[in-house]
């Protein structure tokens, strides 16, 4: 319409044909009492004409062609074509016309290229050829205080989708990519159970098997040759991805002045099922996230980063994944030093599925999968069908493995002694020395436990309250082990505070002992063992975090330092927007001191000394030795301590031969209670009532 109505939609005189004017014309406003008075005669029959046309389209498909019983005719409105592009004015006169064309092309074929060669794009040229283009960011913070500009890269994919037949197979590297490839946005998930439910959110929300991506934050600042930093992402080898922590990325590459880079991997069945032989060999996952490791030794310095300054760290899982690292041979020389923050190959929830009993967990998959008896018991029928079955599928039945066998089926499946990835147990190769890389900081907190009382008690405020009937219950949580009687006595032994406590008959809650008994199973004992074995062939730094934040990542009041609540100080995400009301001063300068031992350790290989042009000074931080086993503690005044000792001992070198025997026990009571039976006269009968005399 380029006719200019006598009143506009906007109600300004120099508006001209103005967004919406028309809808006067086409509802009939303008005959309206709030209009009738103030338009033309010329414009009331501009206005029928419109309507009709508008009539006409919604009766019969066409502005021309008139419904039954009206014998309105209307000027001819010609259909528009690719290849004759012809408008109809919205005038008195409703001529025909051709209309910005022009103009529009200008808009659509050379205003964009023209943008985009103005825009400065980051962009780097891998080692295959492939272009990435990524996207300028900024970090500002006056708080820690960092004022940056970053280029970021996202969602690059370094290996071949692992859909079809590379379903269960090593990842294959990624052909070059075509050129150039906007790295512009995070890719993918990896298949998993609603992460929302453990409390995780990810940047992106699509799940798939076709997964496999990465992400390179690079600040401008940085020097020649830059360190690098290679997070690995938590979440029990079931949920998680790369960019979960991607604020605190840009934070913590801006602060310290160096590249981060994160990644996907397989997880869950699709990630770490096995059948323990060559049909399934198991650790997907973690060859995922060798391949990731070998891309970035290959393809960092285009980035401007140097390969032999690497570093990767995680937590939880992604603890376990880097200690499972410095022991695989096919990791050696792509890092220099190992960040591990609760989680290690010894502890109790990371699942080694050998023999028969991974072959159960797959066969019981398979069923639920709705394989066939025949499929199941052939190797070929079962993997084919396994390829055929919905990756949705896996992820909805892999929990009912568990409901419906039990320990240790409770557990997903997770890294295996396969041979390749791990040529052997984790002991065996630590005590051959054979780690790679060559500083590593190991550490835990101080109420890891608290994780695995969380399916008891819903109340967020309200501390739990753990009698002595319930406490057995709460011991075997999340491996469904529940532990005998005698145990039970023991650990309220080892782990009571006060020893007036186990004299008090009255006393009759546990919550206490509970949570320090869980952690120690779980994480704790496990790091501290693999710890102290690293310490005879490596530099190692410990820590614990006693600390109690005033957030915590479970969002729970008595969860204490729990688990991976160490982070936000790590990362400074205290300084983010998300906590920087709800945390203290005290903690935020807590956190600076701990993003520089971070940072020191990367470019240096030890938490005390500073990198080059960095000032801070921290508190020292002792190496931990077999003779000197000390951590530091993160709190606001950095003390070292001497931590668990006594109760790793017990988790170690007590615990094990103790559930050996009264496991021997339980047998051999059951044994004789085959063999005997008493008679109503209080008389034992049976071979087990008379054993043999043997000669001394």
């Amino acid at each position: 319409m380029t006719f200019v109505p006598s009143n506009n939609f906007m109600n300004v005189t120099w508006a001209g044909a103005a967004h919406g004017d028309e809808g006067q014309y086409v509802l009939g406003d303008v005959f309206q009492k709030n209009l009738v008075d103030k338009t033309t005669d010329e414009e009331k029959e501009m206005s029928r004409k419109t309507m009709h046309y508008w009539m006409n389209f919604m009766k019969t498909g066409d502005p021309n062609t008139a419904g039954e019983e009206d014998n309105w005719s209307v000027p001819h409105w010609p259909k528009f074509t690719k290849e004759n592009q012809i408008f109809k004015d919205l005038s008195p006169d409703m001529s025909n016309i051709y209309f910005k064309q022009r103009e529009c092309y200008f808009m659509e074929e050379v205003l964009p290229p023209l943008k985009d060669a103005l825009t400065t794009m980051p962009t780097v040229t891998l080692k295959d050829g492939t272009v990435l283009k990524g996207v300028n960011e900024e970090v500002n913070n006056d708080l820690l205080p960092v004022h940056s500009e970053i280029e970021s890269f996202y969602g690059i994919p370094y290996a071949e989708p692992p859909v079809g037949p590379l379903r269960f197979k090593p990842p294959l590297p990624k052909e070059p990519l075509d050129s150039p490839f906007e790295a512009v946005k995070v890719g993918r998930s990896c298949m998993q159970p609603d992460p929302e439910t453990h409390g995780l959110r990810l940047t992106n929300e699509e799940l798939s098997e076709d997964c496999l991506f990465l992400d390179v934050i690079v600040p401008k600042s940085k020097p020649e040759k830059a360190h690098v930093f290679v997070s690995i992402h938590g979440g029990g080898f079931t949920i998680g991805a790369g960019q979960m922590a991607l604020g605190n990325f840009l934070t913590f590459a801006a602060y310290s002045n160096s590249i981060v880079v994160a990644f996907n991997y397989r997880l869950g069945p699709l990630g770490f099922l096995t059948t323990d032989d060559e049909l399934i060999p198991g650790n997907l996952g973690l060859l995922d996230q060798q391949l990731a490791l070998k891309w970035i030794n290959e393809n960092i310095e285009a980035f401007g980063g140097d390969p032999t300054k690497v570093s990767i760290g995680g937590v939880s899982a992604g603890s376990a994944s880097v200690a499972f690292h410095t022991l695989s041979p096919g990791s050696k020389g792509l890092f220099q030093n190992a960040i591990m923050q609760s989680g290690s190959p010894f502890d109790e929830w990371v699942t080694y599925r050998q023999g028969e009993e991974a072959r159960t967990e797959v066969r019981t998959l398979a069923k639920l999968l709705e394989c066939s008896p025949e499929d199941i018991e052939e190797d070929a029928k079962l993997l084919q069908c396994l390829m055929e079955a919905p990756a949705e599928a896996f992820i909805e039945n892999i929990a009912k493995v568990g409901q419906e066998l039990g320990p240790p089926y409770i557990l997903p499946p997770g890294p295996n002694v396969d041979g390749v990835f791990l040529p052997n147990d984790a002991l065996s190769i630590m005590e051959e020395g054979g780690l790679n890389g060559e500083n590593y900081i190991v550490g835990t907190n101080g109420e890891e436990g608290t994780l695995f009382l969380l399916m008891f008690f819903e109340d967020k405020e309200v501390t739990p309250v753990i009698n002595s009937t319930f406490l057995p219950t709460a011991l075997g949580s999340f491996i469904g082990d529940v532990p005998d009687p005698i145990v039970v006595e023991l650990i309220k032994t080892i782990y009571t505070i006060d020893p007036k406590d186990l004299v008090d008959e009255k006393r009759d809650d546990f919550f206490h002992e509970a949570v320090q008994y869980l952690g120690d199973l779980f994480f704790v004992c496990g790091s501290s063992k693999y710890g102290r074995l690293a310490s005879q062939t490596k530099s190692v730094y410990r820590y614990t975090m006693t600390f109690v934040p005033s957030n915590n990542f479970m969002n729970v009041t008595w969860a204490g330092a729990a688990h991976g609540d160490e982070g936000q100080y790590v990362l400074g995400e205290v300084f983010q927007k998300s906590l920087v009301d709800k945390t203290t001063d005290e903690e935020k300068e807590m956190s600076r001191k701990t993003m520089h031992y971070w940072m020191n350790f990367m470019k240096t290989g030890d938490p005390n000394t500073a990198g080059e042009g960095d000032n801070w000074s921290v508190p020292d931080w002792p190496k931990f030795t077999k003779e000197n086993q000390i951590f530091k503690d993160l709190t606001p005044d950095m003390s070292n301590i001497y931590f668990k000792q006594r109760e790793c001992y017990f988790m170690e070198e007590v615990l094990p031969p103790l559930k050996d025997a009264l496991k021997e026990l339980r047998k051999l009571k059951t044994s004789d209670d085959e063999k005997s039976k008493w008679t109503e006269e209080g008389q034992c009968e049976g071979e087990a009532c008379h054993p043999e005399k043997k000669e001394p």
